[in-house]
């Protein structure tokens, strides 16, 4: 709920509507297609499993039960028609009959008129400048990439310096490793990522660098993942995606055709946040339908770069990048 912005209100769905649909989750004998649950419903129940990892479906009860209290909502998709059941009537006003915790939460919301914020990214800052660094390790490149720095302004130079200096500019490790030795927090800054395609430098925007511990899978544990993938997970995932808002916004009918038919679009690719290689897994919610160039093709370079020389037998800390959403970029 703390998500929620008045523009929200009119496509939030009625608790009790929502616990209808869904409540079949929460039976224990039920065989649950993730692909057909409603989009990002995946991530609260991923919340719970850690508290049931041998009885998945009270997960699903956990979070069903948010569901009814009205902690968690879900939203009418835009593109389906009319909500039969919504939150508030057909005057515009909440309906009586709420949770408790929810009236009051929307009550708030519409009092107080509260709209989803509009964030300005600022490309001169100190997260900016240690962007920059990295692109500079991984392109080989530190001064050119220090001179960006310096014409960008602001404290993107310091930023750069944080990370990259007289003192450290010479060590042969990752740009990923630095950036944590030097500031780990620098990846919860970090929303872009640079990478190369066929010499140019590309800047990927939207996107999550966080900091994991990379430990290469059992190669008979990634080889049967992988033939899970490519047999069911990656089509059943482009089926979920042809009714998508940011699928209807970027593809043309006869791609949405093939995403239907659970097809990958032409110059498109199937892409796993983190990768199977690492502790990476065929849910939906760690898949990305990524266009090929350049943004596949800088990504998936990038990140060989930073696995070329991780051993098998132990993890390392790095600074993995992968893209927001289920579809990157959207709209072009």
């Amino acid at each position: 709920m703390d998500d929620i912005y008045l523009d929200d209100i009119p496509n939030i769905r009625h608790p009790a509507a929502a616990v209808r649909d869904m409540e079949y989750t929460a039976n224990s004998n039920s065989i649950i297609q993730e692909w057909n649950l409603p989009v990002g419903y995946g991530a609260f129940v991923n919340k719970y499993r850690v508290f049931h990892r041998q009885f998945t479906w009270m997960a699903y009860r956990d979070v069903l039960n948010d569901l009814r209290n009205g902690k968690i909502v879900l939203l009418r998709n835009n593109h389906s028609g009319s909500e039969i059941f919504p939150v508030i009537t057909q005057s515009g006003q909440l309906r009586n009959d709420l949770p408790a915790s929810m009236y009051f939460r929307l009550s708030y919301i519409t009092d107080n008129q509260l709209k989803r914020p509009v964030h300005y990214r600022t490309i001169n800052s100190k997260a900016a400048g240690r962007l920059l660094a990295a692109g500079g390790l991984y392109n080989g490149n530190i001064e050119g990439f220090r001179r960006t720095a310096e014409q960008l302004g602001g404290d993107a130079a310091k930023g750069y310096d944080q990370v990259l200096n007289q003192t450290t500019s010479g060590l042969l490790i990752s740009a990923a490793s630095l950036l944590v030795v030097r500031n780990p927090m620098a990846a919860e800054e970090l929303t872009s990522y640079l990478g190369k395609y066929k010499q140019a430098h590309v800047l990927l925007d939207d996107m999550n660098v966080q900091q994991i511990n990379y430990l290469r899978r059992d190669r008979g544990e990634y080889a049967l993942l992988r033939n899970q993938f490519n047999s069911s997970v990656r089509p059943n995932f482009l089926k979920s995606l042809s009714e998508h808002p940011d699928a209807l916004s970027t593809f043309d009918a006869g791609s949405l055709e093939r995403l239907a038919g659970g097809k990958t679009p032409a110059g498109w690719q199937v892409h796993h946040k983190i990768p199977l290689d690492d502790g990476g897994t065929n849910d939906f919610d760690n898949l990305v339908l990524i266009q090929n160039s350049p943004y596949h093709s800088a990504l998936t370079k990038t990140q060989a770069i930073i696995t070329k020389d991780l051993p098998y037998n132990s993890g390392t800390d790095v600074l993995w990048p992968s893209p927001n959403g289920v579809i990157y970029p959207v709209g072009k």
